[in-house]
């Protein structure tokens, strides 16, 4: 049990001692079904400590093993989840559990048969995208977009999103890194306020662009030409933008690589919190993607915005590689080059570098997994 006590998994994107969990199953000691001391570990592996002893306690059917990480996770929602284990191991179907929304006997075939090394968000993403005809490979890139990063509950919302992953089904060819940039676009369009400066001192707040956009008769060609367009708006509108915000008071990084005998043939790498709306701006245009549309989102503290930068030998100027985006929880949750392309193995290593030096968590889908 001691191996089991003092070792450590990732769950909710950051790294748990799997005493957390211990300790919150003590806390249903009333539900237990069997006595702890007729348990048994039949592994070395903690994770499979854990799994084991957890169905034990709670469980006379099989449940998922991915709500595993319900017992580890600490935020707001995790409750509920434990609340779906201890629900699913009595025999009782999904569907009769309090979820965010009524399950289709679709959505709970699917949810229930998610594989196991996803994430009680992205079981809840693939069942949604399976139920509709979409495969794993298209829930894993919408769960690397904001979608990933909440479950919708409000039943109108939810509607238009489901219509959206209905257009990505429909369209099989377009290229998925352009998830992202379209979730983005419909969300700043659809559902958010902007904050207009109208003078000195003076903030006014104005209703999104479109609320009543809808994805009737779209194809994949005009929105992507509406998402360019979009992102030619924001460089002109927030040219001047005058917005700054605190820093996260996350560490930057400051690094060389290369052979230590050839100083020309060295790469400096850099990664630099941006501060202000005019470098998310500059960004966008270097990079030819939308961090511009983050500047509220980080004047909130809600995430950081950073720029990857690279600089080989003497040369006098940067190269803009990679923006990552860092939530409140000090995890990564996006990292993307050049008109959304993904990080390459290099930029992967700087970046796990990086990690390890401030703490900082990857997310489940950071490099597309």
């Amino acid at each position: 049990m001691s191996d089991l006590v003092f070792a450590t998994t990732t769950a909710g994107r950051q790294s748990r001692l799997y005493l957390e969990g211990l300790i919150r199953l003590h806390e249903r000691k009333a539900q237990w079904i069997r006595d702890i001391s007729k348990w048994r570990r039949d592994s070395h592996n903690a994770g499979r400590q854990f799994s084991s002893l957890v169905r034990h306690l709670l469980a006379r059917y099989d449940v998922p093993a991915f709500l595993d990480e319900a017992w580890l996770r600490v935020d707001r929602g995790a409750y509920r989840f434990r609340e779906w284990f201890v629900h699913i191991g009595c025999g009782h179907n999904i569907r009769t559990a309090k979820t965010p929304y009524p399950m289709t006997k679709m959505i709970a075939h699917h949810f229930i048969n998610a594989p196991d090394d996803v994430s009680i968000e992205g079981a809840l993403m693939l069942a949604d995208v399976k139920a509709l005809g979409g495969g794993r490979r298209l829930a894993t890139a919408l769960m690397g977009t904001r979608l990933g990063q909440r479950i919708e509950r409000d039943p109108d919302r939810r509607a238009f999103w489901l219509s959206v992953y209905r257009f990505f089904i429909a369209n099989p060819m377009l290229d998925l890194r352009h998830a992202g940039p379209i979730v983005d676009f419909l969300a700043f369009q659809k559902f958010e306020t902007q904050e207009v400066v109208t003078g000195p001192g003076r903030v006014e707040q104005r209703s999104p662009p479109q609320p009543n956009l809808t994805m009737a008769r779209r194809t994949p060609e005009s929105l992507l030409r509406q998402v360019e367009a979009w992102h030619g708006e924001l460089r002109t509108s927030r040219a001047n933008d005058q917005h700054y915000w605190r820093s996260s008071g996350i560490r930057g990084l400051d690094m060389q690589t290369g052979p230590r005998d050839r100083p020309e043939d060295r790469l400096h790498w850099r990664i630099r919190e941006l501060l202000s709306g005019r470098e998310l701006v500059e960004e966008g245009k270097r990079l030819s993607h939308c961090v511009a549309s983050y500047a509220q989102s980080c004047m909130r503290g809600t995430c950081s915005i950073w720029s990857l930068e690279r600089r080989r030998g003497n040369e006098e100027h940067a190269e803009p590689l990679l923006t990552v985006e860092i939530d409140s929880r000090g995890v990564m949750v996006e990292a993307r080059g050049l008109r959304n392309r993904w990080p390459t193995d290099q930029e992967k290593a700087v970046l796990d570098t990086w990690m390890r030096e401030t703490g900082l968590k990857a997310g489940s889908y950071l490099y597309g997994r």
